[in-house]
């Protein structure tokens, strides 16, 4: 756990927001400015990101339950509107997307979290300067990821990975952290944290991280490492994802979907 973020929105700096590209439009779903894009633009963006090396760049993939949990709780939202980009994991996003005017008229696609990280690591082929670092998760699916990452994409450059503690962060443990994705050298950062636990770090450390592309990309190190199975692609293209993953892991998940999803279907019917 790290430490709690103030309710008022206010209490953040205003200048804590690049601008992701002037290729890539946004439109308002429910108050947040989400990317109208692509896995591949977006994986171009990232790229020209972090080559540049300029600041650190926050990105977080945004589903029904990030989105309404931003809506939902002050505090949250305070924390995606940290983030430089906020890319639409999930259909139902998409489809509010396509739904709303402006964006340069462009039709956005869904980018996961999962999809975004593959296309960045592939792209280690044609820009070798590309030095990723694995932040999350326990030291063997850590092992297992990176593993497979350098099987599956030869040109893949791993800088290092490390295993936060499994407790309350102190502000040494927050230091180690910071201290470990900088000494790597790393200027892409795969934060694997779980939400809302990810997108908290990035955006509260945010002022004190080294330049780097720090995307909070969730179960996409299990998926990756092999030790989750994801949906089949009809199922992801069809907004089934979240049931394939009730149907898994009921225990955790039912209670979640079950309360974002209706939050997501009354927001949309009442046009907030």
């Amino acid at each position: 756990m790290i430490s709690s973020f103030p309710a008022d929105m206010t209490s953040f700096p205003d200048k804590n927001r690049n601008d992701a590209s002037p290729d890539i439009g946004t439109r308002d779903v429910f108050g947040f400015s989400v990317a109208v894009s692509s896995v591949g633009e977006m994986c171009s963006v990232l790229v020209e990101r972090a080559l540049a090396g300029e600041a650190p760049f926050l990105v977080a993939a945004a589903d029904v339950h990030v989105i309404t949990r931003g809506v939902h709780e002050p505090e949250y939202g305070a924390v995606l509107e940290r983030m430089d980009v906020i890319c639409p994991d999930g259909m139902p996003v998409v489809w509010k997307l396509n739904r709303v005017r402006g964006g340069g008229g462009k039709t956005a696609e869904r980018v996961s979290g999962p999809d975004l990280m593959e296309a960045v690591v592939k792209a280690n082929a044609e820009y070798p300067g590309l030095r990723h670092f694995l932040l999350g998760g326990d030291e063997r699916t850590l092992e297992t990821l990176a593993a497979r990452l350098a099987e599956k994409f030869p040109g893949f450059c791993l800088a290092g990975v490390y295993s936060p503690p499994f407790r309350y962060w102190s502000e040494k443990d927050l230091q180690d952290m910071r201290e470990a994705i900088a000494s790597s050298g790393a200027n892409v950062v795969w934060v694997g944290l779980g939400c809302p636990k990810q997108e908290r770090w990035m955006a509260e450390q945010k002022d004190l991280l080294p330049p780097a592309v720090y995307a909070g990309v969730g179960a996409a190190f299990a998926f990756h490492a092999g030790t989750v199975k994801r949906a089949p692609v009809w199922m992801q293209k069809n907004s089934l994802e979240w049931l394939y993953r009730i149907c898994r892991e009921p225990g955790r998940l039912l209670k979640r979907y079950v309360k974002h999803n209706s939050l997501f279907v009354w927001y949309l019917l009442t046009g907030r």
